[in-house]
């Protein structure tokens, strides 16, 4: 389970602005069954590009 402020990547192209690698840091769990998140996806100089809610099966953790 991620946890709130993990750095994490889009597993597939979420949209338009959200393609496959795009990295984002969680912001909220919303404790449903099963888990979804909140997740801020930037852009390579940290700007915002879109706050979405995903599924476990659209992210994966970044490694420190």
């Amino acid at each position: 389970m991620l946890k709130e402020y993990d750095v994490v990547r889009a597993k597939s192209d979420l949209n338009p602005l959200i393609p496959r690698g795009t990295k984002g840091a969680v912001m909220l769990i919303l404790h449903e069954n099963p888990n979804r998140y909140e997740v801020e996806f930037v852009d390579e100089n940290g700007e915002t590009l879109e706050l979405l809610t995903v599924g476990d099966d659209d992210l994966e953790l970044v490694e420190n």
